[in-house]
C-alpha cells in the first residue's frame, strides 16, 4: 500500500520538464499547422505552385510525434531532456530554417544550425555509449571517441544523403542553386565544419561530465514502459 501511495504521489509532483515538453509540442504544431494552411492556401490560388512544400510540411507535422510514436508502439520512453531539445531542433531548423527561409535572410543561421545538429547527434551517441557501459566502456577517453567519430558518420551520411537526393530528383537540398563555383563548395564545407565543431563540443561536455560522475551516461538511459497492474489495493 505504501509503495503504491508514494508512486501515485510522485506522478502527482509537478515536473517542470514534462511541462516544457508539452509547450514545446504544441507551440511547434501550431507553427507547423499554420505553415501548411499556407501552403494550401498558396497552391490553390496558384496551381502551377509545386506540392514538394506542401508534402515537406506534412511529414514534419508526422517527424513532430516522434517520441510519441516509440512510446506507444515500441514502449520506448526517452529521457525528457532529449525530448525537449528534439523539439527545439524543429523548430530552429525546419519551421524558422526551411518554412520561413530565415537562412535566406541571414547568411549564419544554416551554419547555427549545423552546429546544433552535430551538439544533438553527439548526445544521440550517448545512448548507444549508455549500452555499451554495461561491458566497461564508460571511460571519458572512450566516450569522447566514440561521441565525435559517431556524429562526424552520421554528418557525413547526411550530406551524401543530400547530394543524392539533388543528383537524382534534381532537387536543391544542399541550396547549391544558390552558389556558383567554389561557393557552392564553401557552403558545404562551412557546413560540416559547423556540424563537426557541434559535436566536439557535445563529445567534450559528455567526456567531462563522465570524468566528474561515471554514471553520467545512465541520463541516457532508453527505458522500456511497462505495464502495470494493480490487482488489488490494500487499504
Amino acid at each position: 500500500m505504501k509503495s503504491f501511495l508514494e508512486r501515485r504521489q510522485k506522478e502527482r509532483n509537478f515536473d517542470a520538464f514534462n511541462v516544457i515538453n508539452i509547450m514545446l509540442l504544441v507551440g511547434v504544431l501550431v507553427a507547423f499547422i499554420i505553415s501548411t494552411v499556407f501552403c494550401i492556401v498558396d497552391i490553390v490560388e496558384k496551381i502551377e505552385t509545386s506540392i514538394l512544400p506542401l508534402f515537406e510540411r506534412l511529414l514534419a507535422i508526422v517527424l513532430l510525434f516522434l517520441p510519441l510514436y516509440l512510446k506507444l508502439i515500441f514502449k520506448i520512453q526517452f529521457p525528457r531532456t532529449a525530448t525537449s531539445l528534439f523539439y527545439l531542433f524543429l523548430f530552429l531548423s525546419v519551421y524558422l530554417g526551411d518554412f520561413i527561409n530565415l537562412s535566406a535572410i541571414l547568411w549564419w543561421w544554416d551554419n547555427i544550425i549545423q552546429f546544433f545538429s552535430g551538439l544533438l547527434l553527439g548526445f544521440l551517441a550517448m545512448f548507444l555509449v549508455n549500452h555499451l557501459a554495461k561491458k566497461g566502456a564508460n571511460s571519458p577517453i572512450y566516450i569522447f571517441l566514440f561521441v565525435l567519430c559517431f556524429s562526424m558518420a552520421l554528418i557525413s551520411m547526411w550530406e551524401i544523403f543530400e547530394f543524392v537526393l539533388d543528383v537524382i530528383f534534381d532537387l536543391d537540398f544542399q541550396h547549391a542553386g544558390e552558389f556558383i563555383g567554389k561557393s557552392a563548395l564553401y557552403d558545404t564545407m562551412f557546413d560540416v565544419i559547423a556540424s563537426t565543431i557541434g559535436a566536439i563540443v557535445s563529445a567534450l561536455c559528455c567526456a567531462l561530465l563522465t570524468y566528474k560522475d561515471k554514471n553520467f551516461v545512465l541520463q541516457f538511459r532508453v527505458t522500456k514502459i511497462k505495464k502495470q497492474k494493480i490487482s488489488q489495493i490494500e487499504e
